[in-house]
């Protein structure tokens, strides 16, 4: 046997080896499925080496040379007693994510992210990143609200919905841990039967737990709590083997969940695990792998045995659920193994879900509301009155939605205002316009005398080319005179002659009209600055007959004032159905004619005790 074998390591907080544990003793370890692995060991009282063995550092434990896994020193399980040895307990280094917390509200998960990102998100809220995830076998679409739960919890918490088994893996061997979340194997891996391997079984087979119908409910309380009636044809329940063991109902609260779709799938999980009797079998072993691991296979939590007891009739392929050892170098062969159809200590099992109550103490629920939201206004066929009522996505259900309204008479707050001045009555003329006169004076009768003169032009233009003339007589010529003598006769030159003629007109106008043609014009009225004081007062009108409504655009049947009008069918829902949240919801009232409208909007509703903010 080399002195090495099942000796312990330990290391500092940082991975800094520390010291190996020749003198351990009772080193043993429990490796169950789905769950934080333990582990334990002893020193002498008076050993050295017990100085390292601090809380909280780590230790690696093997069996043999193969090594089991990396564990932390657990602070509350130190023991000494009377024959002077030191006990320790530990815990899988996956404890660490205790460490950390989601504090306050979470939320992730949905349509398009998946289990990786899922899992990623929680483990980037540790404090000190040692874990990463390195494979998931998984890719669903299930949405995932935590609050104010630890690390491992809300880790733990992402497969419980899954309707297929599954296991967590580590690899710890280096500076960063990894993690995998893998389907279990189908096929077996080793059998366990008298004569080779099985010292000892033990059957164990409980029916008091069945349970073939499981009503499921989420978040919420009373009328308001979540179900999953919306994703499973309005049926509250799940139901699986009612023939073979008849109906047997129980009711699965958990107020972790908030969707439906998650609700549902995590309904059907637990009711997978409870719809069967518990069957397991304890078997004390011999491990063979100890001895021979090229010929033997290890046990490991998750993978399928073969149970073989012909003397029983038994001959069944299940998981091993735990492997267990007390003494890996005292008793190295001697293992304790257990074989089962389900997990019995799985969260989802009745029982464990009534432990959750002090973890839902510590989830916001959230609380039922009423109220009243009043409107008045004016309002006409082209102006409705409008209403708008936001709906918060904390609002998680809307029980109901009232509208009550009446009409009232027009209301106006001024009546008249007081004269500003000048007015007048025509700014623009809108186009052509005719206007005739008409007279019936027959006769008019003028006297005038006048002196006037004709001047002839510088050039006559009857004989000569010039204003000069001698009246048929030469220029020159004598002439005799009747007394004797003569004269000689001139031209007389340019000259006039004034002639002065009294004389009147006679001048008769006949009955007669005119027409004026006057073409589109238009007049321009300026008006000085000025002011009007109001008479401010309030005065009706008059009242509405009738009314449309429209709630986000959906048309109303026809309905009277002052009913109690439930719109919540006419609001805009989702593509799952609901109305919709994050968002305005419009509600119109459209009266015959001018008038006022007095309204009222009832709202019942559950809303969340979160939401940000806090002025």
């Amino acid at each position: 046997m080399d002195p090495m074998d099942s000796i312990i390591r330990v290391y500092d907080q940082n991975m800094k080896k520390l010291a190996y544990l020749q003198n351990a003793f009772d080193i043993g370890y429990d490796l169950a499925l789905n769950e934080l692995w333990l582990a334990s060991f002893s020193l002498p009282a008076d050993d050295p080496k017990n100085i390292y063995c601090q809380p909280f550092n780590y230790v690696e434990i093997f069996d043999g040379k193969e090594r089991i896994e990396l564990f932390r020193i657990m602070p509350s399980s130190l023991t000494r007693n009377m024959k002077g040895v030191i006990a320790y307990q530990c815990e899988h280094v996956l404890a660490t994510l205790l460490d950390d917390v989601m504090f306050k509200y979470h939320q992730i998960g949905g349509d398009s992210i998946g289990t990786v990102q899922v899992l990623r998100y929680i483990l980037d809220r540790q404090t000190t990143g040692r874990w990463q995830i390195q494979e998931c076998d998984f890719d669903r679409r299930f949405e995932y609200k935590w609050e104010n739960e630890n690390l491992l919890a809300a880790l733990y918490s992402v497969p419980e919905v899954f309707d297929e088994a599954y296991r967590w893996e580590f690899d710890t061997t280096g500076t960063i841990w990894r993690l995998k979340l893998k389907k279990l194997p189908t096929k077996f891996k080793a059998d366990i039967m008298y004569s080779k391997n099985m010292l000892e079984i033990k059957k164990t087979v409980d029916s008091t737990k069945v349970v073939t119908r499981l009503y499921c409910l989420g978040y919420g309380e009373g009328d308001n709590q979540l179900g999953i009636e919306s994703v499973n044809g309005g049926v509250p329940y799940l139901e699986a083997n009612t023939t073979t063991y008849g109906i047997k109902a129980s009711i699965l609260t958990d107020r972790r969940f908030e969707s439906p779709e998650t609700l549902k799938a995590y309904g059907l999980s637990v009711l997978n695990e409870l719809k069967n009797p518990y069957k397991s079998y304890q078997v004390k072993a011999i491990d063979l792998h100890r001895k021979s691991p090229e010929k033997f296979e290890k046990f490991f939590p998750g993978d399928i045995v073969r149970i073989v007891d012909k003397q029983d009739d038994i001959i069944e392929d299940l998981p091993i659920v735990s492997v267990v050892k007390s003494d890996v170098r005292g008793n190295p062969g001697a293992i304790n193994i257990e074989v089962a159809n389900k997990s019995k200590d799985i969260a989802g099992t009745i029982t464990d879900l009534a432990s959750r109550t002090r973890i839902n103490e510590v989830y916001a629920q959230g609380a039922t509301n009423q109220m009243v939201i009043p409107f008045a206004d004016n309002a006409d066929p082209d102006h409705p009155a409008v209403m708008k009522v936001y709906i918060p996505d904390t609002m998680v259900r809307i029980n109901k939605c009232i509208l009550n309204f009446q009409f009232e008479a027009f209301r106006a707050y001024s009546k008249a205002v007081g004269g500003g001045g000048a007015s007048t009555e025509s700014t623009s003329a809108g186009g052509n316009s005719s206007q005739t006169s008409s007279a019936s004076l027959g006769k008019i009768q003028t006297s005038i005398n006048t002196e006037w003169g004709i001047t002839l032009p510088g050039t006559p233009d009857i004989i000569h080319d010039s204003g000069e003339h001698n009246h048929g007589i030469r220029n020159g010529s004598k002439l005799a005179l009747a007394d004797g003598g003569y004269v000689y006769f001139y031209e007389s030159g340019k000259h006039g002659h004034l002639l002065d003629t009294p004389h009147e007109h006679d001048i008769e106008i006949p009955e007669h009209e005119h027409t004026v043609d006057i073409p589109a014009h238009t007049h321009t009225v300026t008006f000085a600055d000025h002011t009007h004081d109001l008479e401010f007062g309030i005065y009706q009108g008059e009242t509405a007959d009738m009314v449309s409504i429209r709630v986000d655009g959906n048309l109303l049947p026809d309905i009277e004032e002052d009913q109690d009008i439930d719109v919540v069918p006419y609001m805009s829902v989702d593509s799952s159905g609901k109305i919709n949240r994050n968002t305005w919801h419009t509600i119109e009232i459209i009266p015959d004619k001018m008038t006022r409208v007095a309204a009222n909007i009832f709202l019942q509703i559950f809303t969340q005790s979160r939401g940000g903010g806090d002025y």
